[in-house]
């Protein structure tokens, strides 16, 4: 091993580094993004990755970001075998199956009036924990097969569930039941409420269960051979990406066009389908994260510890952060706007559709909330190492 590059395992918490860094680092994305949620103005107006109406700096800001939800779910499988390397099948299905519920529950409620600031429960959005959740369910299940067959179930999900694109059912109990599988959309499956799935559990099943396939690499005896198979496994995933992408027939329900300008032809060649998440959605973004994981284990930053801080706390600074941007988006409106503004109006779509600032001012807010955050988060570490078989453990 490269004597200047990072010790893959933290001797004082037994946690695996380059993975709790690859997580910060995620964290730190997704944070960007939901900063331009509540303090862009028309935020919400059109997709930011539209190649028709988006600019380089607003499409490249959005696009890095879809690294988080992959990310966040191939890890939890990666996490899960080694849990299940140490403790064993059966203490690994009763973890999964508990923090699996806990998110669930956790999103249906406190997520919930975190990114709304309401309590009305006529409606409910399916977002990236409850799909966490839900996945981690599933591979309670799934754990007690061989991890080779596991490996194989989520091969085969992310490569052919984008054979399924075209099915519709008219049967509200069976749309819905679709919807939560593989298509977003809305059902009223309960008089008078809403439940709209952003996030089908499909295809992140599918990502939970190759990283718990591939988890038996990450070990500190095997760090060289992974580091040689994942950037081998990036160049061929990118590879296959542009060609499957190029042919513009499978692997993405959105086909990208030519237009006068080279940048946009791009920006449509890029524009990759992230609800549900398509086959060319997970091969690029998996390129990505791969290689990036490469590149934390071969080299030193000392920039790496506040990040791994935050991979090591994740949950919770989920949760908190969208408290605290919320807040301040709130706070900081009615300051530049003379003292007013509609206290009826604080959910997320309303604010930025009337109120915000230009991307520049995006990036500066967001980098001044990671600084609020970071003592936050390490005073939360402190309190979750000492109790570490408490109810913090699922958070």
């Amino acid at each position: 091993m490269n004597n200047n590059s990072l010790s893959n395992t933290s001797h004082s918490d037994n946690r695996i580094q380059s993975i709790d860094i690859l997580r910060g680092f995620l964290i730190i994305l997704m944070a960007l993004d939901h900063v331009r949620d509540y303090f862009m103005l028309n935020a919400f107006a059109f997709s930011p990755t539209d190649p028709q109406l988006t600019s380089v700096g607003l499409f490249t800001t959005r696009w890095i970001t879809h690294l988080c939800a992959p990310g966040f779910i191939w890890l939890t499988g990666v996490s899960a075998y080694i849990y299940y390397s140490k403790n064993g099948v059966k203490k690994t299905s009763g973890y999964l199956f508990s923090r699996g519920l806990i998110l669930i529950l956790l999103e249906f409620t406190v997520i919930k009036f975190a990114w709304h600031f309401t309590f009305d429960h006529s409606t409910f959005v399916l977002l990236v924990i409850w799909a966490i959740g839900a996945s981690m369910v599933l591979l309670a299940a799934t754990c007690w097969l061989k991890q080779q067959a596991v490996f194989i179930i989520g091969i085969v999900i992310i490569a052919c569930h984008n054979l399924f694109d075209g099915i519709t059912f008219q049967n509200e109990a069976l749309s819905f039941v679709w919807h939560i599988l593989h298509q977003t959309g809305s059902s009223n499956i309960i008089d008078g409420v809403t439940i709209k799935i952003l996030y089908p559990i499909l295809p992140m099943f599918g990502l939970i269960c190759l990283g718990f396939g591939m988890g038996s690499i990450f070990t500190e005896e095997s760090i060289e051979t992974r580091k040689a198979l994942l950037k081998r496994v990036s160049l061929a995933l990118l590879l296959l990406f542009i060609s499957i992408r190029t042919l513009n027939d499978y692997g993405d329900p959105t086909t990208w066009v030519h237009n006068q300008h080279l940048y946009r032809t791009i920006f449509s060649f890029l524009d990759v389908t992230k609800y549900p998440m398509s086959l060319d959605y997970m091969l690029i973004m998996l390129s990505i994260l791969f290689y990036a994981y490469v590149q934390i284990e071969s080299k030193t930053l000392a920039l790496y510890r506040p990040i791994a801080l935050f991979g090591k706390v994740s949950m919770f600074f989920y949760i908190i952060h969208l408290f605290i941007i919320h807040t301040l988006s709130i706070i900081s409106i009615f300051i530049v706007n003379g003292f007013t503004f509609d206290w009826k109006a604080v959910d997320v779509y309303e604010i930025t559709s009337a109120y915000g600032f230009p991307l520049p001012v995006v990036y500066c807010i967001w980098i001044a909330i990671l600084i609020l955050l970071y003592p936050i988060s390490k005073k939360y570490r402190i309190l979750k190492s000492k109790y570490p078989n408490s109810f913090l453990k699922f958070i």
